[in-house]
């Protein structure tokens, strides 16, 4: 993000291009950005390397002219001599100038996420004229205000436009959307960053703190052992608390401190810390609560909890032994497997390898599938090479 931060420092104008509408199966997500600078640099990637030198001829057009275009990119000819997508999907990309050292709303965003407030950048791309380009920061909470004044639209459809808005930041995903059948817009949503909540400061404790982070988790660490639970060996945790774990998780969940979206991992290897700990969790309903051991352990652990009246329906919810099956030995190997079953529960999928399953891969609802994250995560990452393919344009002025 050097390059952005360089942009918003010098007040150089750069070309934003924003995935802003898919259909079938996409290489990335609604709400991926990519940057292009004056220089000709570009900063992230739309598609992975499919569309990304049309997109950034065509950000030159959009630097020269100052006006934002909507550009669709579909399936290339069969040679793959055209550019274009070759993995079947279609995606609408929005090129607009972008000024970031004068645009209020990219230093609201900043500000929002520095402080973990839920918020949505909505953007039209698509609609009467002087709308396309046009963008506002909502928070959470609050309901689309000036974006649409000036365009003659009804109160109904205005209205329409802010629960929509606020319906995307309830579930906490991007959407494009489309209102009244006369605006286009993509409501680009950045949620907190997600808990990963470790009870236990062991030698695997170092490893899942740091892919944890690396995920886009804000990291917290709990052992009532001080000597274990330091900075120093384990860098990656954001917070690192040392007290009994089954008194701070008490005390977290009454303070309501701790979304139900926190993921928890009982790595303490003692059952007079982790049955307390897994009792809470599994009262509570959080998304995922996981319990390393082996399956004696965790048969024991069973039977303790359901001594405590834990029945079938919350016991089910338990991960344990925790991870997925990757034959995983060392931490780092332990961490990749805790890690992927985590994200595999979030999504819902089965945690099978690709070649297993037979449903598209990227099959997104073009009207509420998305992403969230930060700006930098939008914006900082290449995918894998796709190929390329054709290019239909149409300028929106």
């Amino acid at each position: 993000m050097k390059g952005l931060e360089r942009a918003q420092a010098t007040g150089e104008c750069l070309a934003l291009a924003t995935v802003v509408r898919t259909e079938k199966s996409a290489p990335r997500a609604i709400g991926t950005s990519m940057f292009v600078t004056e220089s000709g640099q570009p900063v992230g990637s739309v598609s992975g390397g499919c569309v990304e030198a049309a997109v950034m001829a065509a950000a030159e057009d959009v630097l020269e002219s100052g006006m934002p275009e909507l550009h669709s990119f579909g399936i290339s000819d069969d040679l793959g001599l055209e550019i274009g997508l070759t993995c079947g999907g279609t995606i609408e990309i929005l090129i607009q100038p972008y000024e970031p050292a004068t645009r209020s709303d990219f230093a609201a965003l900043q500000q929002a996420l520095a402080s973990n407030i839920d918020c949505a950048m909505v953007t039209v791309f698509d609609g009467p004229q002087g709308l396309p380009g046009r963008s506002e920061l909502v928070l959470r909470g609050e309901e689309v205000s000036g974006l649409l004044d000036g365009a003659g639209l009804s109160t109904q459809t205005v209205d329409e436009a802010s629960r929509r808005v606020a319906d995307a930041l309830a579930k906490g995903r991007s959407a494009s959307i489309r209102v009244a059948g006369v605006v286009s817009m993509l409501i680009d949503v950045y949620k907190s960053p997600r808990n990963l909540l470790i009870f236990g400061a062991i030698d695997f404790t170092t490893s899942l703190a740091e892919l944890g982070r690396f995920l886009g988790f804000h990291v917290i660490v709990c052992d009532a052992r001080s000597v274990f639970a330091t900075p120093e060996r384990i860098p990656a945790a954001h917070q690192i608390v040392i007290e009994q774990p089954w008194r701070y998780l008490e005390r977290q969940i009454n303070e309501k401190s701790l979304p139900l979206d926190t993921a928890v991992c009982v790595l303490t290897h003692d059952s007079k810390f982790d049955i307390p700990v897994l009792d809470m969790a599994l009262k509570h309903g959080f998304s995922y609560v996981g319990a390393m051991g082996s399956r004696r352990t965790d048969g024991e652990r069973r039977g303790k909890l359901t001594s405590m009246g834990h029945g079938s329906e919350t016991l089910s919810s338990l991960r344990s032994p925790i991870g997925l099956d990757l034959g995983a030995r060392t931490p780092h190997e332990t961490a990749l497997s805790i890690m992927a079953e985590i994200v595999a529960s979030t999504s819902g999928t089965s945690g099978l390898p690709l070649h297993r399953i037979d449903v598209p891969i990227h099959e997104r609802d073009e009207a509420a599938a998305g992403t969230t994250g930060s700006l930098a995560s939008k914006a900082g990452h290449w995918a894998p090479d796709c190929t390329d393919v054709q290019s239909a344009e149409r300028n929106i002025r």
